[in-house]
């Protein structure tokens, strides 16, 4: 007999066999191997990979781009040009088309686009998904790499409409990270005004940006709070994963994994969703406070049962009997968009809400942790910590110097990616859920299985 490892590597390597062959005899026409040879765990980007889901994701979107009057779109790796079609049938709407694509192998056919329509599509070679990367290069070197890349881009205020709508199909969760990140230190993306994010997801990736404390605090992390806080967002449709290349390998949950409940939802769709920074988000927190409130969240979701008074008054002493004892009337939360119904939801996401600085959390206590705190209710607790007299002289304020310190002398990507590095509780499973496949060193291996046995 035959060891269960062996015997089920055989196994697996006969069913990649057959569906590698199906693979390529349906799309190595369009398609470079590298898409077709062999299915990833969670791959980063993803191409469209037929005429008829690109059909469907337009019926989907049809109502999104009637109610918006913004004349340029960006697509991100159009690979074959199945959606890019649809795209130049707008010619009424879209006035500039620009394509990226990371892939040689689809610019000359790309390239061909610009040169049937030279003043309204434009082709820039580059990898936006891993924009944080280009980021830290330039950073190292002084180069221009994210400027040329967006160079096509038109440039608005932050409180203008929005200068762009990006659609995709996107499963690299360092990339919203850095959409976040970009909100917050005002560069990249994001310096050029407020772009309207189109994208298919991964389920388990939505799940943790938009759920509440009530899925868990494994899942309810400081990303959660942070995005729902700078963006207000919206889930369009599930589609068909088959229909996106490169394809995927099939979720298997084991026994120990605490996120088998996210991993399980949806495994076979993508989700198409909409996502827009905030029009009044500087009305919120104002443009010089946006590092502090980033900062506050990420330095107290280390723990998300930090309990919230003890914590305060290691900046504030003795500032506990002021959250106690709240005289202020609390303002309640609406949702964005009013038709959409919560059933309809994916299970665990919520539904996108207005932001308030007076959404007080009722009856806070001694006990009171951070993660019981709704995103709006943490805005609000961060404003009233800006305002006490004490917060000019407290120790938060060297704190964030020098996590600022650190973010601005980072020299490795982890650090640019992350931000400042401040490990969280079970950081370990919750990387399962949202991990890319990437080469891991060998040492980082054994020690996470030395901890996995102990």
């Amino acid at each position: 007999m035959l060891p269960l490892r062996c015997s089920w590597s055989l196994a697996r390597s006969s069913y990649s066999t057959k569906a590698r062959k199906q693979l390529v005899a349906r799309y190595s026409g369009e398609f470079p191997e590298k898409l077709l040879n062999r299915k990833q765990k969670a791959p980063t980007h993803m191409y469209i990979a037929n005429a008829e889901a690109a059909a469907r994701i337009s019926q989907y979107l049809e109502p999104h781009f009637q109610s918006s009057g913004c004349d340029t779109v960006m697509e991100l790796n159009s690979g074959a040009g199945y959606f890019t079609r649809h795209l130049l049938d707008r010619e009424s709407q879209f006035r500039r088309i620009i394509l990226l694509e990371s892939m040689d192998h689809f610019m000359p056919k790309i390239q061909e686009l610009h040169a049937l329509y030279p003043e309204r599509v434009k082709v820039r070679q580059g990898d936006f998904v891993n924009l944080w990367k280009l980021v830290y290069m330039d950073k190292m070197d002084g180069g221009s790499r994210v400027a040329d890349l967006l160079s096509d881009v038109p440039q608005k205020a932050f409180t203008d409409d929005i200068n762009m709508l990006v659609f995709g199909a996107v499963g690299s969760y360092p990339f919203f990270k850095h959409l976040i990140n970009s909100l917050i230190f005002q560069t990249s993306l994001f310096n050029l005004g407020r772009c309207e994010m189109i994208l298919a997801m991964p389920p388990p990736i939505y799940i943790h940006l938009t759920c509440n404390n009530e899925i868990g605090y494994l899942i309810y992390r400081s990303t959660s709070v942070l995005f729902q806080i700078l963006f207000e967002h919206e889930f369009i449709a599930k589609v068909p994963r088959e229909h996106f290349l490169p394809q995927q390998t099939v979720y298997s949950p084991t026994k120990s994994s605490k996120l088998g409940k996210v991993q399980s939802i949806n495994p076979e769709y993508l989700y198409l969703v909409k996502f827009t920074p905030r029009r009044n988000l500087h009305e919120l927190c104002q443009s010089q406070d946006l590092p502090a409130l980033w900062f506050f969240i990420k330095q107290n979701y280390v723990s998300r049962r930090n309990r919230i008074i003890p914590n305060l008054e290691k900046w504030v002493p003795g500032c506990g009997p002021r959250l106690i004892i709240n005289p202020q009337y609390s303002e309640s939360v609406k949702p964005i968009y009013s038709d959409e119904l919560p059933k309809k939801l994916p299970q665990y996401s919520c539904q996108s809400t207005t932001m308030s600085t007076r959404n007080y959390y009722p009856g806070i206590n001694i006990y009171t942790q951070f993660g019981d705190l709704l995103p709006s209710q943490m805005l609000t607790l961060f404003s009233q910590f800006r305002q006490w007299p004490e917060y000019g002289e407290s120790s938060f304020l060297a704190s964030l110097e020098n996590a600022l310190l650190k973010l601005e002398t980072a020299n490795d990507e982890p650090n640019l990616e992350d931000g400042v590095t401040l490990p969280e509780e079970d950081d370990a499973e919750a990387d399962e859920m949202l991990e890319e496949e990437s080469p891991e060193p060998a040492s980082t291996s054994a020690k996470r299985r030395r901890k996995a046995s102990s």
